[in-house]
């Protein structure tokens, strides 16, 4: 699975402008930042957070094109909602590196 559809990417360029873009990924690179640095701050209830963001993530991540990211959101989300346990610790390291990776790509796209 692609970390960044360009194809998905493109095609929301065409139905919101190509002007828009910049700031669209922009907010949502900040958003994958704030997301990093409450995952990483170990007074916060990573389980609860991370229930959050898969839901808040389901959708915007699909907007981008950012795939990878968005099934695993999916994924998370969907076990939130059946009340199913998560490994915590696997879970916050996978969104993590997800995040991270995603949020790294997209800034490589935005300095072409």
């Amino acid at each position: 699975m692609e970390l960044l559809n360009r194809h998905k990417l493109d095609q929301l360029s065409s139905e919101i402008g190509a002007s828009n873009v910049p700031i669209l990924l922009d907010i949502f690179l900040n958003e994958m930042t704030q997301y990093i640095e409450a995952l990483n701050d170990d007074t916060r209830d990573h389980e609860a957070y991370l229930k959050e963001i898969c839901h808040a993530l389901k959708s915007s991540a699909a907007s981008f094109g950012a795939e990878s990211l968005c099934a695993f959101a999916i994924e998370i989300d969907a076990k939130a909602k059946l009340d199913e346990m998560l490994d915590v610790v696997d879970t916050r390291e996978t969104m993590l590196k997800l995040l991270t990776d995603t949020q790294q790509r997209y800034k490589a796209l935005l300095s072409k």
